[in-house]
């Protein structure tokens, strides 16, 4: 199926989110890197690709260059975020990580946004949960509806917590970071079991109430 130009721009932009990160934890570790120092490290990408995102870097001032031959620094608030993910690692002993979308359309706005903020708040204090790096776009008008969306990239200790956080967070869209591999235990194995079933039987209940109230409301009709 062909994709389409809103998936396209979405992976355009997730591409260049993602190499920033990479660029910026180089030079994060090194202090300081010229750009060829740079490509050297992170040969996977062309040449044109880190030269376009040091660009948009210093757009951002996420960076800055100084001296000859240039060497491009962090800014100091992107060090200390970088110091505050690092301690958020070494703290963070779940074994999977994910990176999450989750979108919301409404025809209220300051709704919209009371919700999606709630739902954020919600993933922070999730005791289960590792939010790492979280961000509330801004809300535009997208067919004739308020639009916004919650990136994140979040850790998650079990395979059932992972179906929970899809499934009671709303997630439209999702990449798994880590493992390449995954081995569940047999008590993780049932407990994601018994999430599913009690996922399904929430949405049969939820059909099921809807189907009632729909059937309600035609004989209300039918009457009249």
């Amino acid at each position: 199926m062909e994709e389409t130009y809103k998936e396209q721009e979405y992976k355009r932009l997730k591409a260049l989110v993602e190499l920033r990160q990479e660029i910026a934890k180089k030079i994060y570790a090194a202090e300081s890197l010229t750009e060829e120092e740079i490509k050297k490290q992170i040969p996977n990408a062309s040449y044109e690709e880190i030269s376009n995102a040091l660009r948009n870097m210093l757009v951002l001032k996420l960076i800055k260059k100084e001296g000859f031959p240039v060497k491009y620094f962090l800014a100091e608030e992107i060090k200390e975020k970088l110091s505050v993910r690092s301690n958020t690692q070494n703290a963070d002993n779940n074994k999977i990580r994910v990176s999450v979308i989750i979108e919301s359309k409404s025809n209220d706005k300051e709704r919209l946004e009371i919700a999606m903020s709630t739902i954020l708040k919600n993933l922070k204090e999730n005791p289960q949960l590792v939010v790492y790096e979280s961000n509330l776009a801004e809300v535009v008008v997208h067919d004739d509806l308020f639009s916004t969306y919650i990136d994140a990239e979040i850790s998650c200790p079990t395979f059932a917590s992972l179906l929970q956080l899809v499934y009671y967070y709303g997630v439209t869209s999702i990449d798994v970071i880590k493992p390449e591999k995954l081995s569940l235990p047999i008590s993780d194995l049932q407990e994601s079991l018994f999430t599913i079933i009690d996922m399904t039987h929430g949405y049969a209940d939820m059909i099921y109430k809807l189907k009632e109230e729909n059937e309600k409301l035609k004989a209300m009709f039918t009457k009249r």
